[in-house]
């Protein structure tokens, strides 16, 4: 009895052996257990990976033409020899066809963070690119397009698989062609006009792009003619390329401001576009010292009375265009830079206008530190001194022993807007209790 038992026994373990060794034909298509490798296997079964990233898989084993093929095109392509890049969130199945049998690998496609060298902490989001600062969408060349009217507007996004990019811009410009700035990587700032619209990677690897909107004619019709630009397209250089948007995650610093915020004559004394720059501006390098986003809101002319290019400044505040209400977005710091263009009102008229102005920032900005900046020139010191006394919540900020260089007497050149950038910074941080260093 003993021995028929020992005998059965070794007949099931012989069966279990024979399961697990040979393959089994599964809905017309072979699969091999894990428990042995087959001689041709994929070296990944599952894998997971962000958008606009590559991961190449190998089917062992092979020794001809092997067909790879993608379940989601959208969220995952592969090429003819196994290269996967993920192009946006989801699920898809890669297949590898060798000899009638397929080899499949799951490839699941997930948002992921990654920080920058200049600071930034980026989230991939959906689309093609994220935005900061004053964009709406507006109809244009027979599209809905992403449009700015700010210099310091920004986008994020990612490439991976093409040396360059192509920025595809649309217009509504009269007066001058506008400049563009970008960094790869939070490396430094390139700018070039936006009819030069390639960006050069360096190689096909992941890169992470920000670019901003640098400079546009303060002569355009920006707040009854909604005069600016907008983005197209983005379109990577190389047919295996693929982009992806990203946002930072950085809290938001805000400036609103006048021709010194919008970085008029930061370049020299030119006023055009080839003068202007939002990355060489005061506001620029406050931000960039406090790894914080600015959102500009900067236009020539303008004051807390005085409209300007575009409005004074409540109005900046409330809208995009005298057609457009401004969408709402979180601050963790507001500068004020305001006043230098206001020379035909003073006294109770300007401190009640600039009272206005700080109320409706609060309302809208209740978590916010609010600093006004008494302007470079001293014009108004007095009167905004009294205006933001009336607020706990509001802290002014001196600037006469700041020692600025300027371009014209009025407007700081690249050396004095950096020196004003890093006096401002240093207020900010001590107000948010953080280190610079």
């Amino acid at each position: 009895m003993r021995e028929m038992q020992w005998n059965w026994g070794r007949k099931a373990a012989v069966c279990l052996a024979a399961l697990i060794l040979f393959a089994v034909v599964f809905n017309g298509e072979e699969t091999v257990w894990a428990a042995k490798k087959s001689k041709v296997y994929l070296s990944e079964t599952a894998i997971t990976m962000n958008p606009a990233t590559k991961k190449k898989l190998k089917l062992n084993g092979a020794s001809s033409k092997i067909k790879w093929s993608s379940s989601s095109k959208k969220t995952a392509t592969v090429d003819d020899k196994g290269t996967v890049t993920a192009r946006a969130k989801g699920t898809a199945k890669i297949t590898a066809t060798y000899k009638k049998k397929k080899y499949r690998c799951k490839v699941t496609v997930v948002y992921g963070t990654y920080t920058t060298s200049d600071g930034m902490r980026y989230q991939d989001v959906s689309g093609s690119f994220g935005r900061s600062g004053r964009w709406y969408k507006k109809g244009i060349d027979g599209g809905n397009y992403y449009f700015t009217s700010t210099e310091g507007s920004s986008i994020y996004f990612k490439v991976t698989g093409s040396q360059h990019v192509d920025i595809n811009f649309v217009s509504n410009l009269a007066v001058a062609t506008p400049y563009f700035s970008y960094s790869v990587d939070g490396g430094s700032m390139k700018r070039q006009s936006v009819s030069k619209n390639r960006i050069s990677l360096g190689n096909t690897k992941t890169h992470y792009v920000r670019l901003v909107i640098d400079a546009m004619s303060e002569s355009e019709n920006r707040w009854g003619g909604e005069a600016g630009i907008g983005i197209r397209s983005i379109t990577p250089a190389s047919a295996n390329g693929a982009v992806a948007a990203i946002r930072p995650q950085n809290a938001v610093i805000a400036f609103y401001g006048d021709s010194i915020t919008q970085g008029i004559r930061a370049l020299n004394k030119k006023l055009t576009p080839a003068g202007t720059s939002a990355t060489h501006s005061y506001a620029w390098h406050c931000a960039a010292q406090l790894d914080l986003v600015p959102y500009f809101a900067g236009y020539g002319g303008s004051g807390i009375i005085q409209p300007g290019s575009f409005n004074n400044c409540i109005n900046a505040i409330e809208a995009y265009s005298m057609f457009r209400k401004a969408d709402s977005y979180e601050a963790d710091v507001i500068i004020v830079e305001h006043g230098t263009n206001d020379i035909y009102t003073y006294g109770e008229a300007f401190i009640n206008e600039y009272k206005r102005v700080l109320q409706l920032l609060h309302k809208k900005h209740p978590n916010a530190y609010i600093m006004p900046m008494i302007p470079f020139t001293q014009l108004h010191a007095s009167e905004i001194r009294q205006a933001a006394s009336s607020f706990k919540w509001c802290t002014v900020v001196e600037t006469a022993s700041w020692h600025i260089t300027y371009t014209d007497g009025l407007h700081p050149n690249k050396a004095g807007a950096k020196t004003a950038g890093l006096s401002l910074a240093q207020k900010v941080a001590l107000k948010r209790k953080v280190s610079l260093y």
